[in-house]
């Protein structure tokens, strides 16, 4: 008897561990993600975004512009800000445009493209109409474009920094917030 105790005791504990471990792995990832703290070394980034969380994500972005619509397709993330009043700036819409960039790239492990566009809304006729366009990818986006759109003032933005996004200006948009046009 006394021969089977310690192979039994050392089949007991390891049989223990197999199964106590992942039940403190999963407990551990849940109040981590719960609590959006995860540690530096982890693959993912805080968010993985699906059509139950994401209201509650883009909820959470500190934007002074008000989201019009968003969609979540295939990883792809479309967002459209509103324009509503003539007082908003340009630096604003930059610091939008970014706060959506970086929360979709640096904030979350899933999205790998944004479509983003400003409409702007005049309330008395009821329409809407394009500002700009961007369609951003996981692959181009960079620290440094972060720090060029939150450095770029009410200036326009650098040519590479257009191509990189992919941006599209439009007409309405070059007359009211172009200072070159304007000029």
């Amino acid at each position: 008897m006394k021969r089977f105790f310690i192979p039994g005791l050392v089949l007991a504990v390891t049989l223990g561990s197999v199964l106590i471990l992942p039940a403190l792995y999963h407990a551990e990832h849940t109040f981590a993600r719960e609590s959006r703290a995860l540690a530096a070394f982890h693959p993912q980034s805080g968010w993985t975004l699906d059509n139950a969380n994401i209201v509650d994500a883009l909820d959470s972005l500190p934007l002074t512009l008000p989201i019009r619509k968003v969609e979540w397709e295939s990883r792809v993330l479309t967002v459209d800000l509103k324009v509503a009043t003539p007082e908003v700036s340009v630096s604003e819409i930059y610091s939008n445009i970014a706060e959506i960039l970086t929360f979709s790239f640096d904030g979350t492990s899933n999205v790998d493209q944004i479509l983003l566009r400003l409409v702007a809304e005049d309330k008395w006729l009821g329409t809407r109409h394009l500002l700009l366009a961007a369609d951003v990818r996981r692959t181009e986006w960079s620290p440094e474009l972060k720090q060029a759109l939150g450095e770029a003032g009410e200036g326009p933005l650098a040519d590479d920094i257009k191509s990189r996004f992919h941006l599209t200006e439009t007409k309405l948009w070059r007359d009211r917030f172009d200072p070159q046009e304007n000029g």
